[in-house]
């Protein structure tokens, strides 16, 4: 379970304080997906920031797997953040030398020991999750080579591969047409219930969020509940209706009944 406790987050503006996050509490648990909403400048980013251990708040914990991470010092913070958090950047941000499974494989290597059968065991799990996002035909490709909801199903995988128990997708279909984008939440969604992470799905739209189990809305700083967006209806045009969604959701359930291999990590 990754818990925010009364977190508050300011930055300095002039002679005052701007408040950025203002006593936010989140309760993520494994195999869920919790969305939040909200307008630009409304603190989202910083939550974000804040859940993946990359700033510290003024007051309040972040807590991860039982983990207090007020208590740890610099190299304890960067080595759960590597080990247990995942990130799908709005942009992909690949390696443009590397092909779909280097980007994977690099990712593993921060972690794990470089032994033979380490990497090897590593290269298995790049092509599980290259399999399970429906990329495994292209992992000989380098980026330019890609699509670009290919690129994201990548950044996607790759946020897999150290095994985290805290998964942070920040606005994955900025960049994709709706189609894609569907494609790419649905992956998300699959994903996060086949491999028991806890995910934190950011998003300015609201289609992103149907499938969430729950959506907190950000405006100025402060969170609420917002249950009305998951009890409307579903869209007719939300059905999958593109040969890539379906391709994306299908390889993405085929793995459903066969465990990923397990990521490789020092001790």
């Amino acid at each position: 379970m990754i818990r925010l406790d009364k977190v508050t987050l300011t930055y300095p503006d002039g002679d005052r304080r701007l408040v950025a996050v203002d006593h936010a509490i989140l309760t993520i648990e494994h195999g869920k997906v919790l969305g939040v909403t909200g307008p630009s400048g409304s603190g989202k980013s910083s939550l974000l920031a804040l859940a993946a251990l990359l700033i510290r708040p003024d007051s309040g914990r972040v807590v991860i797997d039982n983990v207090d991470t007020s208590t740890l010092d610099g190299d304890a913070l960067a080595a759960l953040r590597r080990d247990r958090v995942g990130i799908v950047f709005q942009q992909p941000n690949l390696l443009p030398a590397l092909t779909a499974r280097e980007q994977l494989v690099v990712m593993g290597e921060l972690s794990g020991p470089s032994s033979r059968a380490h990497r090897a065991a590593r290269r298995r799990r790049a092509d599980a999750l290259l399999d399970a996002v429906g990329l495994l035909g292209q992992a000989d490709r380098r980026p330019a080579e890609l699509s670009g909801g290919q690129r994201q199903r990548v950044n996607l995988a790759r946020a897999l591969m150290n095994e985290p128990s805290l998964l942070l997708v920040d606005e994955p279909t900025s960049a994709l047409d709706r189609e894609r984008g569907a494609a790419v939440v649905d992956l998300v969604v699959r994903l996060t219930h086949q491999l028991d992470v806890a995910t934190l799905l950011v998003s300015h739209e609201q289609s992103d969020l149907d499938r969430a189990d729950a959506v907190h809305t950000m405006v100025d700083g402060r969170l609420r509940d917002d249950r009305s967006l998951l009890s409307r209806p579903r869209r007719e045009e939300d059905a999958c209706t593109t040969d890539e969604r379906a391709h994306a959701s299908s390889a993405a359930g085929s793995t459903t009944h066969r465990a990923l291999p397990r990521a490789e990590r020092s001790r």
